[in-house]
């Protein structure tokens, strides 16, 4: 059972910093709502590039620096959380869900080659 919930925190974190972020308008809500959020994603690209299997060989070096290529993801999703919380118009809306999409679609391609690693 500790594993499971060790393994889970990270997205109960982002999850919690989510529905306060969409729930709660007040600053101070909002504020410590990105902080849970971050302190997620943060645990997240942590556990993820730990697990990494592909070589570093054959990783290719890339436009952003580290941390903002491992969070890029998550600054998109929570974008688009916000951008539903602010949701007045169908474009809006729209360019949403194209940003939680494309976030979902980031992290499931890093889960290919990030997995626990055998003892």
């Amino acid at each position: 059972m500790n594993r499971f919930l060790y393994e889970l925190l990270p997205y109960l974190y982002m999850s919690l910093g989510a529905i306060v972020m969409l729930t709660f308008p007040a600053l101070m809500a909002q504020l410590a709502a990105g902080l849970l959020f971050l302190a997620g994603a943060l645990v997240y690209a942590l556990r993820s590039d730990h697990r990494r299997t592909d070589p570093e060989r054959r990783r290719k070096p890339g436009f952003w620096p580290f941390w903002v290529y491992e969070l890029l993801p998550f600054i998109w999703l929570a974008a688009a959380i916000l951008l539903f919380r602010d949701g007045t118009n169908k474009t809006q809306m729209l360019l949403a869900v194209v940003l939680m999409t494309w976030s979902i679609y980031l992290l499931g391609r890093r889960t290919l080659h990030r997995h626990h690693k055998r003892a």
